[in-house]
């Protein structure tokens, strides 16, 4: 990923120290979000696109398109770094092999970024760019945050302040990353992930009184069971919902096309 950011930064042209800047912060980024997605489950990708932004601006003078692709391409790398060790975590539970993994995860890059390209292309095509923002038919909340850093950050004492008490949090050893997570995320989004945490708190709680209820020689095979049960689950409906979305957004696009 750090190749691949030195290489953007030669196409667009960076000063060198910006270039430095982006090489070694997309490594960091990238680590990070590893582990949140290790503590959390969440990959907030756009936000270490966004820090990256601010800090190469900072550094430097940066036409605002240049860091809009700077924060897009630090994003991608983070998403895929993310998703990458949430697989490996599942294949280790699951049993899968890690050479399969890469394969899938090779194919999957390729895949998803043509058919992304594609679905938003058609969305283009029926909409129009003007359906895209705040207030309108796509709201695009994480696009709408980068578009307004890049930019410039509208509230900086509010900003600083956030800073400030993350630093804070993190040296008191709270999970400051999940409570700002929380904070940052739309309430949709957050009001999601506290049903399905709910969800598994009772799956769990139900696997438990069943496997009380089992001969003892079977309750540690029955537990294995039951967590693999739910990771098949929980995949299948991450894997749908993505499907179900392109599907929808096509047959979107398509009646507006045709009307």
């Amino acid at each position: 990923m750090a190749g691949v950011a030195l290489l953007a930064c030669l196409v667009l042209g960076l000063p060198p120290l910006a270039a430095v800047a982006v090489v070694a912060l997309t490594f960091v980024t990238c680590a990070m979000s590893a582990q949140s997605v290790g503590q959390s489950g969440i990959d907030p990708m756009e936000v270490f696109g966004l820090i990256v932004l601010l800090l190469v601006a900072a550094l430097s003078d940066v036409a605002g398109v240049r860091l809009f692709f700077i924060a897009a391409l630090v994003a991608v790398a983070c998403g895929l770094a993310g998703d990458v060790m949430n697989d490996f975590k599942a294949g280790a539970v699951l049993g899968t092999s890690p050479r399969a993994q890469v394969a899938g995860q090779a194919i999957g890059g390729v895949v998803g970024a043509v058919v992304a390209v594609a679905v938003l292309q058609v969305l283009l095509a029926a909409f129009g760019p003007d359906a895209f923002g705040p207030d309108r038919q796509f709201v695009a909340a994480q696009a709408s945050v980068v578009a307004t850093m890049v930019t410039g950050i509208p509230h900086v004492p509010a900003f600083a302040l956030g800073v400030a008490a993350g630093f804070g949090l993190y040296l008191a050893r709270f999970p400051s990353m999940m409570l700002g997570l929380g904070i940052y995320l739309p309430f949709y989004m957050s009001l999601t992930a506290f049903v399905g945490a709910m969800a598994k708190v009772a799956f769990e709680a139900m696997a438990k009184r069943r496997r009380a209820a089992a001969p003892p020689e079977e309750q540690q095979e029955r537990a294995v069971a039951s967590q693999e049960s739910a990771l098949v689950v929980a995949s299948g409906l991450l894997g749908g919902e993505s499907i179900m979305g392109i599907a929808l957004a096509l047959l979107l696009a398509g009646s507006a096309l045709l009307s």
